[in-house]
C-alpha cells in the first residue's frame, strides 16, 4: 500500500510540474522569463545590499556614541509610561519574543514536517538557527553594554543587537511569508503578515521598555533578522527561477 501511495503522489507532483511548465510557456517567453531572473537577483541583491550598509551605518554610529540622542530621548518617553499593568504586558510581549518563540518554533517546525513541506521546513529551520548564530557572534563581536539604568529585569548578556528584535523579525515574518506561500489566501494573509508586523515592532518597544535595549540595539536587531530573512528567501526564489529557465530552454 505504501508503495501505490508513493507511485499516486509522484504522478500528481510530476502532473503539478507540467502544469507549471505549460503555464510559464504560455506567460512568458524565453527572453521575458530570463529577464525575469535577473530581476529577480538584482532585487534581492539590493534589499540585501540596503539592509547591510543600514546595519553598519549603525553600527558605526552606536561605537562612535552618535546615537545617544536618540536612544535617551525614547527610552525616556517610555520609561515615563511605566505603570504595574503595563509592566505586565511588556514582560508577556517581551516572553513572545523568547521562551514563548521557541515553543513555537518547534510547533510550526513539525506542522511543515507533517504535511510534508521539506523545503519550508528546511528554510524555516534555517533561518532561525542563522539568527540564534547571528545574535550571539554580533553580541561578542562589539561587546556593547546594556543601558546602564535599573532594569527591570536582569540579562547578562551583550546589548547589541538585540536577539529578540532579531529573532522575532524572522520567526513571525517567515510564519506570515509561509501562510500566503502555501495557501495564497491574500486577505488573511495581509491581516497575519500586519499582526506579525505590529507583533515584532512591540517585541521590540518592550526590550526598551524593559531597559535591557537600547532603541539602537532593537534597530540593528531588525536590519539583521531583514537582511537574513530577505536574502534567504530570494536566493531561493532565484534558483527557482533558474530552474524554470532551464526546463523551458528544453523543452
Amino acid at each position: 500500500m505504501p508503495y501505490v501511495l508513493t507511485i499516486e503522489r509522484s504522478k500528481h507532483i510530476l502532473k503539478e510540474m507540467a502544469n507549471v511548465r505549460e503555464f510559464t510557456r504560455k506567460l512568458f517567453t524565453k527572453e521575458e522569463l530570463t529577464a525575469l531572473v535577473y530581476f529577480e537577483v538584482a532585487f534581492g541583491l539590493f534589499f540585501s545590499f540596503i539592509s547591510l550598509i543600514t546595519f553598519l551605518y549603525i553600527t558605526n554610529a552606536v561605537i562612535l556614541k552618535q546615537t545617544i540622542s536618540f536612544d535617551t530621548t525614547i527610552e525616556n518617553l517610555l520609561y515615563s509610561a511605566r505603570s504595574n499593568w503595563l509592566t505586565q504586558v511588556m514582560m508577556f510581549l517581551s516572553y513572545l519574543g523568547s521562551d514563548g518563540m521557541v515553543f513555537g518554533a518547534v510547533i510550526v517546525a513539525l506542522f511543515l514536517t507533517l504535511r510534508h513541506h521539506r523545503k519550508e521546513t528546511f528554510i524555516f529551520s534555517l533561518l532561525l538557527l542563522m539568527g540564534l548564530a547571528a545574535t550571539t557572534t554580533l553580541k561578542l563581536l562589539y561587546k556593547i553594554p546594556r543601558p546602564e539604568i535599573s532594569a527591570l529585569i536582569v540579562e547578562n548578556s551583550y546589548s547589541f543587537p538585540s536577539g529578540h528584535a532579531l529573532n522575532s523579525f524572522l520567526f513571525y515574518g517567515t510564519i506570515a511569508y509561509f501562510f500566503y506561500h502555501l495557501t495564497q489566501k491574500k486577505k488573511a494573509s495581509l491581516i497575519i503578515a500586519a499582526f506579525s508586523a505590529i507583533l515584532v515592532l512591540l517585541i521590540g518597544i518592550s526590550r526598551i521598555y524593559l531597559g535591557v535595549h537600547h532603541p539602537s540595539d532593537v534597530l540593528a536587531g531588525y536590519l539583521v533578522g531583514f537582511w537574513l530573512f530577505a536574502t534567504t528567501i530570494l536566493i531561493d526564489k532565484t534558483v527557482v527561477f533558474f530552474r524554470l529557465v532551464r526546463e523551458t530552454r528544453k523543452s
